[in-house]
């Protein structure tokens, strides 16, 4: 909007500016946008009763003091209300009427809806899509409307994606699901929505994938609709997509595959019609099959294709834990795809792929290439560039702020960590507090630079401790986790 922030070091330290703006777009939600027209016009209406400049300068404070959050960065539109007790005579002194929540997005004047008297407007929903599993393949917009949520709503899937830097008083609802087990029904979830909202919460419905690719972001969409509550999609990666290239497999490829076609292979066991034409499948031969929640019926979906004409021969792939540092891919032909995923062990949430790009596999895996492929490594925040650096070296990278928060703790036991870097004793302090959670594990490395924070860590009973030379920069860490003892068991097990 009209808002405009500028960050200079005239010069002197670019990579200082850089992240600056980063941090402070990822902080200022859009209801910024918003505030600043409202104090547009709050200032146009003060200058229009030509006041002295002692009172107008009170206004003015009057308005930021009771609708910014400086703490929080947060800010919200005032009531109309609000802005006839501060122009009448005396609103520089009194305090004004009810006051709406700090981050609510509320019009400028205040029209309530109908059916819902003169209660606070409903917060906008955002339905984000966390991607397939990889926190890095967040969007920015989705990281915009975490960072300036009220209350999100995740599933299971999409906990890795949570910053772990969110506040603490931001409010967190697990409604994880997984195969064969919805502890928290649909119904309830779409109720869920709709009280957050109501209360005038910006909320936030955090989804794995996409929200609109089997997802039932549209059934949310329709239920936040019809209650008059304001929502927008936010789209995210598709395990499709993401899953797909990070085995190496492109959906489509010039001469072999031009068209792409998602199932949800729960479909082929139905008796009853299933919505799945599989026989107009089986007869395609440029194209890619990507098949969703598709480990248990995989048997049955090879045997309806390769009964409607597909050759038992065709290039066929299981990718689980797609995008992450658990990541399993096997490949195979349809025929005998089912067997060599039992025999690999593969477990959901797995995609299978089926097509003639599979057999590029073997020539594009870069994912596993890297040199920390299937690292899943925690990191306390700091502006050295670490984080980035385990990232490109192929790390899964969970940094977290110091003390952990309600979001941190969730993302970091998303899955389990192979180990936590520890840069000094301090850091290591800060950890034993944590020490319980599952993901912190006997087994998990204690990577720890300089002696002293290696003495400690041994002190307090880690079982693992890898010592990293003192004062050791980004590069020097990386390549010590590289080349030094103490490779994750995971790891080692994908190398051989």
């Amino acid at each position: 909007g009209a808002m405009k922030l500028a960050v200079a070091s005239d010069g002197g330290a670019p990579f200082v500016v850089r992240r600056l703006r980063q941090m402070l777009e990822g902080r200022l939600g859009p209801e910024w946008a918003e505030w600043m027209d409202a104090a547009k016009r709050f200032r146009q209406a003060v200058r229009a009763l030509a006041l002295s400049r002692s009172e107008t300068e009170a206004r003015y404070e009057r308005f930021f003091a009771a609708t910014v959050e400086p703490e929080r960065l947060r800010a919200r539109v005032p009531t109309a209300d609000e802005i006839a007790t501060w122009l009448a005579p005396g609103g520089d002194e009194t305090g004004g009427g009810e006051r709406a929540p700090l981050g609510q997005v509320v019009a400028l004047p205040v029209e309530p809806r109908a059916g819902q008297g003169s209660g606070p407007r409903p917060g906008l929903v955002s339905l984000v899509g966390a991607g397939p599993g990889d926190p890095g393949l967040l969007t920015v917009r989705a990281r915009q409307r975490l960072l300036s949520a009220d209350a999100i709503v995740y599933d299971r899937l999409a906990a890795p994606a949570l910053p772990p830097d969110l506040c603490d008083e931001v409010e967190l609802h697990c409604v994880g699901k997984e195969a064969g087990r919805h502890p928290v029904p649909q119904q309830e979830i779409n109720a869920l929505l709709v009280r957050l909202a109501a209360s005038g919460r910006r909320t936030v419905r955090l989804k794995g994938g996409d929200p609109f690719v089997y997802g039932r972001g549209s059934e949310e969409a329709e239920t936040l609709r019809r209650a008059g509550i304001p929502y927008e999609i936010v789209p995210g990666v598709t395990a499709a997509i993401g899953a797909a290239a990070c085995a190496g497999i492109p959906v489509t490829h010039r001469g072999e595959a031009v068209r792409v076609t998602l199932v949800t292979a729960h479909e082929s066991a139905k008796g009853n019609g299933p919505q799945v034409r599989w026989d107009l499948l089986a007869q395609d031969p440029h194209a890619t099959v990507v098949g969703y929640m598709g480990v248990s019926s995989l048997p049955e979906v090879a045997a309806k294709l390769q009964a409607a004409g597909m050759p038992a021969s065709t290039p066929a792939a299981l990718v689980s834990q797609g995008t992450t540092a658990a990541q399993r891919v096997v490949v195979s032909t349809i025929a005998r795809l089912h067997a060599t995923g039992v025999a690999a062990g593969i477990r959901p949430p797995a995609i299978f792929v089926i097509g003639p790009t599979v057999r590029r596999a073997a020539a594009l895996d870069w994912f596993v290439s890297r040199p920390l492929s299937g690292e899943r490594l925690g990191v306390f925040a700091r502006p050295d560039g670490l984080a980035q650096a385990l990232d490109v070296a192929g790390a899964e990278v969970v940094e977290t702020p110091r003390p952990l928060g309600p979001a941190a703790r969730v993302a970091i036991g998303a899955a389990p960590l192979t180990g936590w870097i520890l840069r000094g004793v301090e850091e290591v302090e800060a950890l034993e507090e944590e020490r319980g959670m599952p993901s912190l594990e006997p087994g998990v490395r204690a990577i720890c630079v300089g002696r002293a924070a290696a003495e400690r860590a041994r002190a307090l009973g880690w079982a693992r401790v890898q010592e990293l030379v003192e004062d050791a920069g980004p590069e020097a860490i990386v390549a010590s986790i590289v080349h030094g003892e103490g490779r994750s068991a995971a790891t080692a097990a994908r190398e051989a």
